[in-house]
């Protein structure tokens, strides 16, 4: 049992340990989980990892509760790009525009441009009726100020095809895969989501923790 490990070395040594010891296996546990992530890609895409993401790419960025500044993924790298989208300058005259949906204070809410509140439980709504709206469907589940921000989200979304972005920080596997279908529907696949260089920091698979567990 370790948490992700991508050093070549280690991989050889655990290699040479599961050889020895026939029946014994391998399992990668991470203590932030990004298992949800892997599974919806894996169902979708049919890669289990996680693609690179490219903030300073995108003129529209709509999170999920993703907190992509602070504690999601890279912060410090997307913090990064996020910096150069908000920048103006001859060649951008126009800055990124930052749609946040989440249920507590962020760091990446709080320098949202738009910035919609909703129950914990609410998270697989809001995404369903983003993918909705994005799709000009009606949109169900949501009222209020949530379904306004939801439809604003999704005409800046579909504005911008090509150069939008939407993540989540849901543990859910099926709202990732909501995601998932967003992502292609605004052409974020190949533009800003970069599937030629994945992410290799967590490889985690909370499933076979779990079996692991039950065998103890």
């Amino acid at each position: 049992l370790t948490a992700t490990v991508t050093s070549p070395t280690t991989k050889a040594v655990i290699a040479e340990f599961l050889a020895k010891y026939p029946g014994s296996r391998h399992v990668q546990y991470d203590a932030v989980s990004y298992s949800s992530l892997l599974l919806a890609n894996e169902a979708t895409y049919g890669k289990k990892a996680i693609p690179s993401y490219h903030f300073d790419s995108a003129k529209v960025i709509v999170s999920l509760g993703a907190d992509f500044l602070g504690t999601w993924l890279s912060p410090v790298e997307f913090a990064r790009q996020y910096a150069a989208g908000r920048k103006i300058n001859e060649q951008q005259p126009e800055l990124s525009k930052h749609f946040q949906f989440e249920s507590m204070l962020s760091l990446t809410g709080a320098n949202a441009d738009e910035r919609f509140t909703h129950l914990p439980s609410a998270a697989g709504l809001v995404a369903n009726a983003l993918l909705a709206a994005v799709k000009g469907q009606e949109v169900n589940g949501v009222d209020g100020k949530l379904k306004k921000g939801i439809l604003a989200a999704a005409e800046a979304l579909n504005s911008h095809r090509g150069k939008a972005l939407v993540v989540s920080g849901s543990t859910n596997v099926n709202v990732q895969v909501i995601v998932n279908a967003i992502n292609e529907a605004v052409g974020a696949n190949g533009n800003t989501i970069n599937w030629s260089v994945p992410l290799q920091s967590f490889q985690g698979d909370d499933a076979a923790m779990e079996i692991g567990r039950a065998h103890v």
